[in-house]
């Protein structure tokens, strides 16, 4: 099984997660184990989904959309 690139993933901790300190105000620490613990940071780490090729802020939005709705496909990138 492939993985994503461990360049790319920290690139994608290190966006989401400022993202997330921006805009709620948390610790990272708080911010890193929310989002890895996350459904989102799981389809990320899929291949085959290609989310890796996304936006950091398309990751952010998916991460929100599963924090507001349950679900990362509720984010309105996913939807349309």
């Amino acid at each position: 099984m492939s993985q994503v690139d461990a360049r790319k993933l920290d690139f994608y901790d290190r966006q989401v997660v400022q993202l997330i300190i921006d805009k709620y105000g948390i610790k990272e620490r708080e911010a890193v184990r929310n989002f890895i613990e996350s459904e989102t940071y799981q389809m990320l780490l899929d291949v085959e989904l290609d989310i890796y090729k996304m936006s950091p802020h398309i990751i952010f939005d998916m991460w929100e959309s599963e924090k507001v709705t349950g679900d990362p496909r509720n984010s309105q990138y996913i939807r349309e």
